[in-house]
């Protein structure tokens, strides 16, 4: 076996071992399964096409990660501001106000439906955050990483990424304490409330997310968790293509290239 296959079973080790959090970030960023699964399948091939490149300069687990990342921009949506907030400035009242009018029984709404509207509303919160800062904090909140790796995958600097952080943070925070009520009961802005606007106004409700957490966020472990432990549990990743399929597949196309 000469370098070149060494290579490559690095690589399909590390994709194998690190799958679930490779599927996250990527998820995160794309907001689709079925483009993750894309996303995830072309950035292997770019890897092992470019493996005769890599210079190990970084570790080779880095460099995927880079080129996963990469390949997501491409998916990436930014808002302006949050829906809600063009809401409320069009018909001139405050938050509260305009919660506190859509009067609904949250038992007549099936709680597969406000476990899809719940992961909607926090894409938003991230949508809303400049593309740089919302990478680091998913690269931080949902996989864990060191300061140090991702400065090496961003190919910045590491006090750099500590300033991304503290500010990605800060933004989420703010807008989730502001009016969340799974992040602060007393705040206005339920899941269930956002499904009565939606079907009063005949927009489609959010499905095929599959980010189950209703379980979990009825705890007493969740509902004694600080508001930061709070908002980094509700944006970890529950994959829908089980590994051992995707790297069935990416086996496969080794032996075929």
């Amino acid at each position: 076996m000469n370098e070149h296959d060494d290579l490559i079973k690095e690589l399909e080790n590390i994709v194998e071992q690190d799958y679930e959090k490779f599927y996250a970030i990527v998820y995160r960023i794309t907001e689709s399964h079925q483009d993750t699964e894309d996303v995830l399948q072309n950035s292997f091939l770019k890897a092992y096409k470019n493996l005769k490149n890599f210079r190990k300069q970084s570790k080779l687990s880095t460099w995927f990660y880079r080129i996963a990342i990469n390949e997501s921009y491409r998916y990436m949506q930014s808002w302006k501001k949050l829906p809600v907030i063009a809401i409320v400035e069009d018909l001139n009242i405050n938050e509260t106000t305009f919660f506190g009018n859509l009067e609904y029984d949250e038992n007549f709404v099936d709680v597969l439906i406000v476990e899809e509207m719940r992961e909607k509303c926090i894409r938003g919160f991230l949508k809303c955050v400049p593309q740089k800062m919302r990478v680091v904090f998913l690269l931080k909140t949902c996989i864990n990483l060191k300061n140090k790796e991702i400065a090496e995958i961003l190919e910045i600097k590491e006090n750099n990424v500590k300033v991304l952080l503290h500010r990605a943070r800060k933004q989420l925070k703010e807008m989730f304490e502001y009016r969340c009520n799974l992040i602060d009961p007393s705040k206005p802005c339920k899941c269930y409330l956002w499904i009565k606007y939606m079907k009063d106004h005949d927009y489609p409700i959010p499905e095929g997310h599959n980010q189950y957490k209703n379980n979990e966020l009825l705890t007493i472990h969740f509902k004694n968790m600080s508001k930061l432990k709070k908002m980094h549990y509700l944006f970890q990743v529950e994959n829908t293509m089980d590994k051992d399929t995707f790297i069935a597949k990416i086996k496969t196309l080794s032996e075929i290239l």
